[in-house]
């Protein structure tokens, strides 16, 4: 795929492995390994609307992740090529990481204290760690004003 393209930032969902056929220019009939990914959005211009299913090359960079679960989100760094309409105007992914969707860490140290205490309750390795319960109970009313 040659042409003009833009570097564009991706998030979408893992949603299978799949076996794409082709011919080379002899005739001979080779499979190509890819990636299906769903629910994608381009981050540079989310009002851009894309297709139902983004295909991608099975890259170094997603075997690098290891074997994916239906349902992984990721994140991916890729060409869209601007005269491209269909499915395969997305290329060369490259920069691709699961997407970081866990809750940041606490500021207040004696709510990440009781955080810490109550991720530790039934762990044999942390049955030495002190509990405290006033601290367990800041961690639990900093959640429910969370929520």
């Amino acid at each position: 795929m040659q042409g003009i393209y833009e570097n564009v930032k991706i998030i979408g969902i893992f949603c299978r492995y799949g076996i794409q056929q082709s011919v080379d220019n002899n005739g001979t009939f080779y499979y190509r390994p890819i990636v299906y990914m769903r629910n994608c959005k381009n981050l540079n211009n989310i009002d851009l609307k894309l297709p139902e299913y983004l295909l991608f090359n099975l890259t170094k960079g997603f075997k690098g992740l290891g074997v994916l679960n239906p349902g992984t989100k990721l994140e991916i760094h890729c060409r869209r090529y601007l005269k491209e309409k269909r499915n395969d105007g997305y290329g060369y992914p490259t920069n691709i990481v699961i997407a970081n969707n866990r809750p940041a860490f606490p500021d207040d140290p004696n709510v990440l204290a009781g955080m810490i205490m109550v991720k530790n309750q039934g762990n044999p390795e942390a049955e030495n760690d002190p509990i405290n319960t006033d601290l367990v109970e800041i961690y639990k009313n900093w959640l429910k004003s969370k929520a």
